[in-house]
Formats: structure tokens, C-alpha cells, sequence
């Protein structure tokens, strides 16, 4: 395929790349301080509290409720990504595609339930239906990515009136069609490519019989609330009448942890303490609430001139300073609570210590920070009212867990303190979405960043130019980014940060993002083809090569791609740039037309291939040839002016023999002379004119006729009967090279010896030739197994003279060669190393590894192996695991290989 190219211009070390936020989160970009608190944060903590005494005792703080990842908020979704041609199709990250399977049931109704981009049913049965999560940047929502997770997974799509199976109820979506497992979650993270089936218990009179009843009572009052996680689908079925929640359960299934229900009724005095037997509970069967006496704690009501904000696991109890009520057990600490002073400000404040009242009293009882309520209160107390007090300087911690513009957690230390001393935790956890290959770890977004250029010189950026806030996914800029000169600095829970606010962000490695495009042929009733290209290191060419075979149209190929045309023709000036790589805006619009040129004019051994064959521009210096290039480099039909300096000269092919080269212009004289009749062209037309001609007016039919005549004229210098061509995996193309330059040549009766095995000498002989046979005394070879009577061919000898005296080979302990004994991988690898000069190389810092060879063993070669290995030279076997083989025989053709790759990789000069 070829297109014309344009340099890459590397963007600099923005701070945003122009697809983020700048104008659209203004406010954001200019103080990225957000306080506003939803979204739970996981955090594993065993140590909740310790014990100190004095003014200078460690705070420690809870982080409950932290112990998994909490669901991303329910992101809104645009109606329609189309786009009018012209306009940039959005970037995307990849789609998040599940299929819901009834499971001998069925759907009813329309697939789309305006919950997704898109549904759409499998088969016309409807007993299957993909829902589609696709996240792009024209969304409402913050995030650019899908997530995996579905809204009206159970509302919408899990209705008794959407997914049917006579004489059955649906029970819920599970990971296997088979019993035994539990019910997905309505807010589960789903995996792309991952199938639910439903679950059906049969449909009796008595509906308790069809699943298990939570009774929320303990004595006559309620003790926990019920839930109703479900929404419309009657999965889960609370009732306040009764005091009930039904979760409906097919034989051999288990109560699912997001059916119970868990909230505690506040403000009873009572804390739920959860129900038996809710792992073994079987359909028909009703499950009792315990509960446990406690204490209700009731906030004091600040004063203005004392006001504060009240938190709770890390977020702010929306109705406080009402009237709020909670229920906490009297030996529980009421560390959970944090009563917090300008929240958000640089002078943000946390108590350290309540005044507890109860009973008449009104000058109330101090209680400790970490202390059990049990300690201050009598055992008789019923209900306390806190009022926090001791306010000391402190660090506000904003944790940002999927996105630094919402859903966030704040937490609060003593300013002197780290967050490891106050919650026993040297880091948060790993975190893992959908979407993202890798958590990289937590990161301030306002640590500062060094790094030097390649002029010398420091330069400082902050870590928030890393990370893309909005979804705190890694930047990925094909086109040059902070990413390929620094790395952002990971967050020190170790160290106190002083009075203020800290932000925290995860970040993840995304996978790639993607722009959708509509690709169309130009020609006659072709098909168009969506295809993804995505936002990578790929180049575009790259992505639409491993694709392209859709839309291959057979005697033609693929001149380039165009994002216009112009009255159906293409024109230069929209051509795509293959070199380059997907940009939110290049290439533009959302279309790319293929336009294609006949292989029988343009093809590789087209009719202007043969024309313009051996015809080059070429620079000479003290008349030898010092670069040169193809008369029409960019094979666009039109031959090229040369460049200054340059001048036009025919240069025989090589690897061809001189009969069949003559033989070849002798053809092209008569080719031209027809077609300058065919076409009426001057009779003096130049081979410029021709081509051209042929290129602008004739037919591809008729090129075709004409190219026929080239067929077979140019025979190669040597073709050997056992080495199959038309198989790259013969490596064919490595043993030609070598025999055209001289260095390989073959047995007496014409074969190659493929398969056979080499011998010592014949490796010598071959770097010997591919060093240009220099000058060497062939009875100087210094081996007693090397002499004109053991090896009668004196290049032979020659070539192990050379070779020793220039370190390549140094035989055996006993003073022999061995020249024809077989030679080995390993030792072939220390001939090729030998010849291109022993360069230094660090083995234990190559890339490419071999289960069989290890660094350092200097008996088996180790270092020339992997110096091969790291350049390209050496690839090994492929299996289970990849291995040098170094003790194998070396067969001729794997020689050649090596040796052509050495040399062509400009290893041996």
C-alpha cells in the first residue's frame, strides 16, 4: 500500500491533550478541589483504633465500610453517536458488549429499553439479547469509557413482562445456566464478552414457595429497612405492610449478598446484627432479624459561631444539622464519626475528642477519640447527645477512586499525622475496572514532576498532566507525551502533609481508545465496512493493513484512502496520511474512501513497473553511486523530476544473470515502440513519455496485454530446484540474498542441501565470502586437523586462516577445527558474534529471553546468543515456551538465515 507521507510534528508536554476538559470543566482545570462526597472508596483495614494518652497520642481513624469496590454511579448515556459526514467521529474506548440469555425462556417486546446505546436481539427466536456499553466523548457523563456496568439490568430488563417462560418466574441473572451459583448484582461490572442467564422457579399458588422471606422484625419493632435493589423487577419484593423482603431463588441457588437486606432502622436503639442462615437458605424458608440493645446517639446541633460538617465513612451526612439519629452499640468507639470544620479549605479543622450527654445532665463527659461509649456513660443510658469539641489543624483527604470530577471520599487526620499512622494502612488498595489493563497506583495530582531534556536543561510539570481527570485513565498520545520522558510520583501515605486539603487519584492504564469509521470502496456495488481505529502507537496504515482484506478488490490494489472525494473521483488534497495515528480529529470526519489501481499497470510487476525497471535517480561522487532512488518513488503513475544533484540512469537489477537483463530492455524496446503506435505518440518519445501516457490513457485490460510480454525475461543468477519460493517459512528470501552476493552457492549438482546440516567449515567459508574474501595464506590456518591433504579446496583453508587470525573461530583444546564436523546453533551464534567485532553487550539487560539459555553461561555461548537474539538475528522454536536450542544441529537454511539477517541488520560491515 502506499500513500504519500507527512513529517510527524511530536506534540509537546501539554498539560491537557485537546480532547479533555479545559473548557468543558473550567472550574475543575483552574483549583481541582472537589469536596462534594458519594462514592465509596475500598480500602481493607484491620486495625481500626489504638489506645494512646497525652496531648501528643497517634490519631486513629476508621475507614468503614471501605472493605470492596463500590459501584461507579450510573453514567448517562448520548442518544446517538452518528455524525454527518465532514464531522470527527468521537473517540471511545472499547465497547463493553454482554449477552443476556432467557434460558428456555424468551423476551417480549422491543429490544430498546432506553437504558443502552445500544440492544439488539441474537436471534429472531428472542432468546438472546447483546446490550451494548458504549462510553465516548460527546456522553453526559464524566467518564469516556464504559464500565461494565448496565442500568436496568433487573428494572428494565429483568421484568416479568420482558423476559417470559410459562409456568416459571424469573429469579434473577446468573453467571451459569446451571444451579448452584448466585444472582449477578444490578450493579455488577460486567465483562465484555460475558453471557447471563436467566434463573426460573416454578410459578406456585403459594408465591412463599418460591423463594426466601426476610422477616425485619426482631420482637415486635423493625429492626433493619428493607430493600429494594431491583427497582421495578420482582427479583427482591419488599413489603413495609408486612415487614418483609421476598427474594425469589430457584432450587440449588443461593441467597446473593445485594438481595439482604442490611440497613439498620436508626434510631431505635436497637443495631442490626444481620440474620442465620442466610448461606443455606433454601426456597419456602423465613429468615428472623437479629439485633443487638444499643445506644441512640443524636448530634449536638452546632451554633453559628461553632458550625461544622458531619462525616460519616467518608462522606457528609447530607440532612446534618437535623434532627439525625444513629444506633451504635455501647462497647463500639464512635470513631466512624468526624466532625469536621471548613471542610475543603486550607484551614480545615477536625475535633479530636466529644462531650457526651445523657440523662439531666448538662455539663456532659468527655470522651476520647478512641475510647468505647461503655466508658463514660452509665449502663442504664438509652440515648446520648455528642457534641464534638478539642478542634485541632487537619489534612482533608479527597480519595477519587474512578474520576477526580464526582463521586470522590474524604477522610481526615490530625495535620501532624500521616495517613498511615491514622489508619493503619501504608496504601490503599488495588483497584480494578473494566477498560483498564493495569492499576498504576495512587497519585497527589499537585506533586511536582522533574525531568530533563535532551538539551540539558530541567523542566517541572505536575502530576495531574498525566492523568485524565475525568475518567483518571494514563494519557495515551500517540503523537509524544509527558508518558515517553517522565512518570508521575506516587503518593507518599507515609508522610504527614500538613493542614489542608490533598487530593488522591487512582490511575489505571486504559486500553486504547477508538474512532469508528465507515469505510467505502469506489467501485461498482462494493459494501461498505465499519471498521474501529484506535487512539495507539499503531499508525493508521498499520490498523488498516491488518483489516484491509475486507474490502480487497481482486487485479487491483489499495492506492490509498481518502476522507472526501470530489464528484466521485478522489482528490490529493484529502488523502490520509498512513504514516500518521488516530487523533481525536485525524483523520477528519468519520468515512474513509479506498481507492484502489490496477495491478496490471500499478501492481508490483505491473505494465509501469516493467517500464521504469532498472531506471533510477542517482548522486555520484568520484564516480561511484552515493545514493539514488526510484524514478517515481511514490508509484503514482507519474515519472518524478529528479532532484538537484541527481541525474537519470539505467542499473541492471541484481540478482539477475546479464543474459536475461539484455533480454529484458531488448523486450521493453519492442513494448515501447507498440505502445507508442497503440497510442499515437511521437515515434521519439522518451521512456518519460510512455509512461506517463500509459499511466494517464491506457486501458487496464490492454495493459495487461502488453505486461504479458515481460513474463519470464528476467531469470534470477541462480534457482535452486530444492528450495520452495512461494513458502516465506523456507526462508527462501534469506538463502537468494546470499547466493546473489556471492557468499552462498549451492552443491555441484544445482541443489541448495535444504535440510541439511551444516558443516564448521562451511559457516567459516560463508563469513569468509561475506567479508569480502580478503587476502589470507591458506597454509597459515594453525588447526593440525587444516591441511591441503584434510581440506583439498584452498578457499576452504584460506577461510579458517581468516577467521582465526581474525578471532572468529579458535578450534578445539587439542588444537583441531573439525572443519567438517556439524556445526551447532549456539556455536554458529559465537561465529556471527566473532565476525561483527564482539561488540560490548549487557546480556542480562536483553529483552528477549530463552527458557534454555542463561545469562552469564559463558560455556554454552550464552552472551553471543542473546546478542543475536536482541538483534533480530536468532528467533527460537515456538512452543509451549520459547527456546534457543542451542545443541541442535544447524541446517543450511537456518544458517542462511542467521547470516542474512546479520548482515542486512549492518552487524558485520
Amino acid at each position: 500500500m502506499l500513500s504519500a507521507r507527512r513529517s510527524l510534528s511530536p506534540s509537546g508536554a501539554d498539560a491537557w491533550p485537546p480532547f479533555l476538559y479545559r473548557t468543558r470543566y473550567p472550574t475543575f482545570y483552574r483549583t481541582c478541589r472537589i469536596t462534594a462526597v458519594k462514592t465509596p472508596v475500598p480500602v481493607s483495614l484491620e486495625e481500626r483504633f489504638q489506645n494512646m494518652t497525652g496531648n501528643t497520642k497517634v490519631w486513629r481513624a476508621p475507614l468503614a465500610g471501605l472493605a470492596s469496590v463500590a459501584m461507579i454511579a450510573t453514567m448517562g448515556v448520548a442518544a446517538s453517536t452518528a455524525n454527518a459526514e465532514g464531522t470527527a467521529s468521537p473517540l471511545q474506548y472499547p465497547d463493553v458488549n454482554v449477552t443476556l440469555d432467557a434460558n428456555g425462556g424468551k423476551f417480549v417486546g422491543s429490544a430498546n429499553r432506553g437504558t443502552v446505546k445500544d440492544a439488539k436481539y441474537v436471534d429472531t427466536a428472542q432468546t438472546k439479547l447483546q446490550l451494548s456499553d458504549t462510553q465516548d466523548t460527546n456522553d453526559d457523563s464524566h467518564y469516556a469509557a464504559a464500565d461494565g456496568v448496565f442500568p436496568g439490568l433487573y428494572d428494565k430488563y429483568g421484568v416479568d413482562g420482558f423476559v417470559t417462560n410459562n409456568g416459571f418466574v424469573f429469579t434473577g441473572w446468573y453467571t451459569s445456566p446451571d444451579a448452584g451459583g448466585q444472582a449477578v448484582s444490578p450493579s455488577a461490572k460486567l465483562e465484555d464478552g460475558e453471557t447471563l442467564y436467566a434463573h426460573w422457579a416454578v410459578d406456585y399458588t403459594d408465591e412463599s414457595e418460591e423463594g426466601v422471606t426476610f422477616d425485619l422484625t426482631n420482637g415486635a419493632a423493625r429492626v433493619v429497612e428493607p430493600n429494594n435493589p431491583d427497582g421495578t423487577a420482582k427479583v427482591v419484593v419488599p413489603s413495609t405492610l408486612t415487614n418483609t423482603v421476598f427474594v425469589r431463588l430457584a432450587d440449588g441457588d443461593q441467597v446473593a449478598d445485594w438481595q439482604v437486606p442490611s440497613e439498620d432502622v436508626a434510631g431505635d436503639g436497637f443495631v442490626f446484627a444481620g440474620f442465620d442462615g442466610v448461606e443455606s437458605a433454601a426456597r419456602g424458608t423465613t429468615l428472623q432479624a437479629k439485633a443487638n440493645k444499643g445506644v441512640k446517639v443524636q448530634f449536638k446541633t452546632p451554633a453559628a459561631e461553632g458550625s461544622y460538617d458531619l462525616y460519616k465513612d467518608g462522606s457528609k451526612v447530607e440532612k446534618f444539622p437535623s434532627w439525625v439519629l444513629f444506633d451504635v452499640e455501647r462497647d463500639a468507639t464512635v470513631a466512624d464519626f468526624q466532625a469536621v470544620r471548613n471542610a475543603g479549605k486550607s484551614f480545615v479543622t477536625l475535633n479530636r475528642d466529644w462531650k457526651v450527654y445523657y440523662g439531666t445532665g448538662t455539663e456532659g463527659t468527655t470522651l476520647e477519640h478512641s475510647k468505647k461509649l461503655s466508658t463514660v456513660i452509665p449502663a442504664d443510658t438509652s440515648s446520648v447527645t455528642l457534641e464534638p469539641i478539642n478542634f485541632q489543624e487537619a489534612t482533608q483527604y479527597n480519595v477519587y477512586s474512578y474520576s477526580a470530577l464526582e463521586g470522590g471520599k474524604s477522610y481526615f487526620t490530625p495535620s501532624a499525622s500521616t495517613f498511615d499512622e491514622a489508619y493503619g494502612q501504608e496504601a490503599l488498595d488495588e483497584l480494578t475496572r473494566e477498560n483498564a489493563s493495569a492499576f498504576l497506583g495512587w497519585y497527589n495530582p499537585d506533586d511536582t514532576v522533574s525531568y530533563y531534556v535532551a538539551s540539558g536543561s530541567k523542566k517541572t510539570v505536575k502530576n495531574r498532566q498525566f492523568i485524565n481527570a475525568a475518567n483518571l485513565l494514563k494519557f495515551h498520545d500517540p503523537a509524544g507525551s509527558l508518558w515517553d520522558v517522565a512518570s508521575p510520583v506516587k503518593f507518599n501515605f507515609s508522610a504527614a502533609h500538613g493542614q489542608g486539603v490533598v487530593n488522591i487519584w487512582a490511575l489505571y492504564d486504559a486500553d486504547a481508545a477508538f474512532r469508528t469509521f465507515t469505510v467505502k470502496p469506489l467501485y461498482d456495488q462494493a459494501k461498505s465496512v465499519t471498521v474501529k481505529l484506535y487512539n495507539s502507537n499503531k499508525t493508521i496504515g498499520e490498523q488498516l493493513n491488518a483489516v484491509e482484506s475486507q474490502w480487497e478488490r481482486s487485479g487491483y490494489s489499495i492506492e490509498g484512502y481518502y476522507t472526501q472525494v470530489v464528484s466521485g473521483k478522489v482528490d490529493s488534497r484529502y488523502k490520509v496520511d498512513e504514516s500518521e495515528k488516530v487523533t481525536l480529529t485525524y483523520p477528519y470526519g468519520n468515512t474513509l474512501y479506498v481507492n484502489y489501481t490496477a495491478d496490471s499497470k500499478y501492481g508490483k510487476y505491473g505494465l509501469l513497473y516493467n517500464l521504469r525497471r532498472g531506471y533510477k535517480f542517482v548522486k555520484t561522487k568520484h564516480g561511484k553511486i552515493v545514493a539514488q532512488y526510484d524514478v517515481d518513488k511514490d508509484n503514482d503513475g507519474k515519472w518524478d523530476v529528479p532532484a538537484t544533484g541527481f541525474k537519470q540512469q539505467l542499473i541492471k537489477p541484481e540478482g539477475f544473470t546479464d543474459a536475461s537483463w539484455k533480454d529484458f530492455k531488448d523486450t521493453r524496446d519492442s513494448v515501447k515502440a507498440e505502445i507508442i503506435s497503440y497510442l499515437k505518440l511521437a515515434k521519439n518519445s522518451s521512456i518519460e513519455t510512455v509512461y506517463d501516457a500509459v499511466a494517464a490513457r491506457l486501458s487496464e485490460e490492454k495493459a495487461n496485454e502488453f505486461n504479458a510480454a515481460f513474463a519470464g525475461k528476467l531469470a534470477p543468477e541462480t534457482d535452486y530446484p530444492d528450495v520452495n519460493y512461494d513458502d516465506y517459512g523456507t526462508h527462501s528470501d534469506d538463502i537468494q540474498y546470499l547466493t546473489t552476493k556471492g557468499i552462498v552457492k549451492g552443491y555441484a549438482d544445482g541443489t541448495f542441501g535444504y535440510g541439511a546440516p551444516l558443516a564448521r567449515v562451511d559457516y567459516i567459508v560463508w563469513l569468509y565470502r561475506a567479508a569480502g574474501s580478503p587476502a589470507a595464506d591458506a597454509s597459515a590456518a594453525g588447526f593440525s586437523d587444516v591441511t591441503a591433504k584434510t581440506v583439498p579446496n584452498e578457499e576452504f583453508r584460506k577461510a579458517i586462516a581468516w577467521a582465526k587470525a581474525e578471532g572468529v573461530t579458535t578450534g578445539y583444546a587439542d588444537g583441531t577445527f573439525a572443519p567438517y564436523a556439524t556445526l551447532n546453533r549456539q556455536d554458529a551464534a559465537a561465529f556471527l558474534y566473532r565476525a561483527a567485532g564482539s561488540p560490548k553487550f549487557q546480556e542480562n539487560g536483553v529483552n528477549a529471553k530463552f527458557s534454555d539459555v542463561t545469562a552469564g553461561d559463558t560455556a554454552n555461548h550464552s552472551k553471543e546468543v542473546l546478542w543475536a537474539a536482541s538483534e533480530g538475528i536468532a528467533k527460537g522454536y515456538y512452543g509451549t515456551v520459547t527456546y534457543f536450542g542451542g545443541y541442535n544441529t544447524l541446517v543450511r537454511q537456518d544458517a542462511a538465515a542467521f547470516l542474512a539477517r546479520t548482515l542486512q541488520a549492518g552487524c558485520i560491515k
